[in-house]
């Protein structure tokens, strides 16, 4: 980050200015989510030994059927990420082979110039560093997100689990029913908050990232569209997608988890309540008030992350984009 960081203050080429800054940024991500899991590392272990013990100790076949499904929506997630991770990689390790090969002679000294590193020689020693960097920045961006979304997908998988059992409860065993399904809702309650806490700074982080990113590279890819530039276009354009394809994951596990919770309102009610006791009935509306409250996470405990913050980003996102080709044309 420093190197970057130092090439864009120096301002040697503003061109590569404009990548050194996405480079830099990543790095800078990269850096948050591996400072913000040591500080929650006690909220992290909740969670994690929660879902150890889940698998472990789970005999229903239809509850384990629901975790299983929900266990394969993130392993594609995760699969997909890592995909995108080894795409990022062959681009850079592509660059790092050409400047290898390339003759000293035959660089082209206005891209190519540097402030840092001004022989052709440590250009092409860093290009290399460079490749293996952007491995380490993308395994750590790419697998955080990866595990961030494995976590909520289990925990909507528990919300699920618990809505079974409300819906098949006995009306003999309604009191002990109901106070197991109380004990682990409160259990889910503390679960998602150690969610919260856990993952709000690098949302939030990798949201002002995000927004700062496609200012630029939007800018990058309207500038290269006139002038027809194929390499600023894709380059620009795949910045552009793998950012909402990240920001999709955030956003899709957010809504789930937040439709997933209010669901149990929805399964308290059609259980069987009406067939019990006066005094035990009454028990089930101190579960549809707390149930009717939707846990959600957040980026920073004030921009909540759903497929409404999706949307919202996307039309600001075409809002900017579109203004600034009428500018450029004008």
């Amino acid at each position: 980050m420093s190197v970057y960081f130092t090439e864009i203050y120096l301002h040697c080429n503003s061109e590569k200015s404009f990548d050194l800054i996405t480079t830099g940024a990543a790095g800078a991500l990269a850096l948050t989510r591996l400072i913000t899991p040591r500080i929650h590392r006690e909220e992290l272990l909740e969670i994690v030994t929660s879902m150890i013990d889940d698998w472990a100790m789970q005999k229903d076949k239809k509850v384990r059927w629901i975790m299983e499904k929900y266990a394969t929506m993130s392993t594609r997630v995760t699969v997909l990420t890592f995909i995108l991770v080894g795409i990022i990689v062959g681009v850079y390790a592509a660059m790092a082979i050409s400047a290898i090969t390339a003759k000293t002679g035959q660089l082209d000294n206005n891209k190519s110039q540097s402030c840092v590193f001004r022989t052709a020689s440590l250009q092409q020693a860093f290009t290399v560093v460079q490749a293996m960097q952007m491995f380490t920045t993308g395994i750590i961006t790419f697998g955080t997100t990866s595990f961030f979304f494995g976590q909520v997908m289990h925990l909507c998988s528990q919300f699920d689990a618990l809505c079974i059992k409300l819906s098949e409860f006995r009306v003999s065993e309604a009191r002990r029913a109901i106070a197991e399904a109380v004990q682990r809702h409160c259990q889910l309650i503390r679960l998602a908050e150690c969610m919260e806490e856990s993952f709000n700074a690098n949302v939030l982080m990798y949201l002002f990232v995000t927004s700062t990113l496609m200012c630029i590279d939007g800018y990058m890819l309207i500038a290269a569209l006139p002038l027809g530039n194929l390499s600023m276009i894709i380059h620009s354009a795949s910045i552009l997608l793998l950012m909402l394809i990240q920001l999709s994951f955030y956003t899709f596990a957010g809504d789930y988890l937040e439709m997933k919770s209010t669901a149990l309102c929805y399964a308290t009610y059609d259980c069987d309540w009406y067939e019990l006791p006066a005094n035990i009935a009454k028990d089930f509306q101190i579960i549809l008030m707390r149930a009717s409250i939707p846990h959600q996470l957040t980026a920073g405990k004030f921009v909540v992350m759903n497929m409404v913050t999706f949307k919202d980003i996307l039309k600001s996102t075409a809002s900017y984009l579109s203004v600034l080709r009428v500018m450029l044309d004008g």
